[in-house]
């Protein structure tokens, strides 16, 4: 059975210019199979080439928000959601300024811990967003693996947009369900 196309196109969307294998992490899906379904949908004119990645066409936006509409989603239940995603947006955005404008060592010890519970607290949210729209189960894996780097001490997984920390990942995430819900980041 072939991928569906709509994890695919709504990382293109995120991401907007994306490498392969980038692209298949943000979609949950493998190298191979991110590749497979990329042949067919530029042969089908839904995507194109862009510089050393991948972008979507204008007809892979009209395509992706015809399958957006269609999509099989409980969106009652992902908008009552939505309200804590918005919380933990403002916690976690707090802990990554504190965490960059911490001093000295002491201060950037409490600033990793806050922001480490407030990753965590990320993930569940992620979580539970994935029991209502499993496609977003990326995201949580994601989001997981950049809360285990800054554990780690990987300072570029805080808020690097280079590689999938905390702050990218949940910006996409955050776009997804703007995208999903029919919001605007102002509303």
């Amino acid at each position: 059975m072939a991928p569906d196309l709509l994890p695919v196109l709504m990382a293109l969307r995120v991401k907007r210019r994306v490498a392969p294998a980038t692209l298949a992490a943000a979609a949950g899906l493998s190298e191979d199979e991110v590749g497979g379904v990329l042949e067919v949908a530029r042969g089908e004119g839904i995507v194109c080439r862009a510089d050393d990645g991948w972008a979507l066409s204008d007809l892979g936006r009209a395509v992706l928000a015809e399958r957006l509409a269609v999509e099989p989603i409980d969106r009652a239940r992902l908008s009552a959601l939505y309200p804590r995603f918005l919380a933990l947006d403002v916690e976690l955005k707090a802990a990554i300024t504190a965490w960059q404008l911490a001093a000295n060592a002491r201060e950037r010890s409490g600033a990793t811990s806050d922001l480490l519970a407030a990753g965590e607290a990320a993930v569940t949210v992620a979580n539970d967003m994935a029991a209502v729209v499993p496609r977003l189960r990326s995201y949580a894996a994601r989001l997981t693996a950049a809360v285990r780097a800054v554990g780690d001490g990987a300072a570029p997984f805080v808020a690097s947009p280079r590689v999938d920390s905390l702050h990218q990942v949940w910006f996409e995430l955050h776009e997804d369900l703007l995208v999903m819900l029919g919001r605007s980041r102002t509303s």
